[in-house]
Formats: structure tokens, sequence, C-alpha cells
């Protein structure tokens, strides 16, 4: 099952007299997208930066964007999740072979 929701994402906008030319851009922060769930997260944060940025040549803005959330089919159960790894048996990924002598 997939539920629609709304994040609030926040966005710099570079004019055409910046040193880089115009563009716009999501604002990512340590490799994630700046985004909130309430529009009113979002315009504050932005408003922020506005206010940083004092009178340059970007500026920020928010915009809506549509996200589709998969809901897990079956509740969760009680016991530790299983770990699969790529390539390599579980039990050989930790472990040291003996060395001849």
């Amino acid at each position: 099952m997939h539920v629609d929701t709304d994040v609030f994402v926040v966005w710099a906008h570079r004019n055409a007299r910046s040193l880089f030319g115009a563009a716009s851009n999501p604002i990512m922060r340590n490799g994630v997208l700046l985004c909130f769930k309430t529009e009113e997260l979002a315009r504050i944060e932005r408003d922020r930066l506005n206010a940083k940025s004092g009178g340059t040549h970007v500026h920020y803005s928010v915009r809506a964007v549509r996200v589709q959330i998969r809901v897990p089919s079956r509740p969760p159960t009680s016991q530790a999740p299983q770990l699969h790894y790529a390539g390599a048996a579980p039990d050989a990924l930790g472990a040291a072979s003996p060395r001849a002598a």
C-alpha cells in the first residue's frame, strides 16, 4: 500500500548577475535534501537563509513535493532482522583463516 504526502523543500535561486549564472537547485545538507514535514518549518528556514544571504545574488524559496511512502503490508515481527551480505557468507566476513606454520 502506498500513501501520498507532501514534504516542503527549500530551494536556492541564483540570478543571472551571479558569477556562476542563473540556476535553481534544492538545498542539500550533509548529502541529504533539506525538507520539512510542515510548510511553516520550511518557511522559517527559508527566512533564516534569506536574512543570512544579506542582499547577495541568491534567494531562497519553498516548494511542496509530493512523495509516495510505501507502508509495510504486515506488522513487524519481534525477532531481530536478518542481515544479508552480498558476495560472501556471513560467517566468513569477520573470521580469519588459520595460517600455516
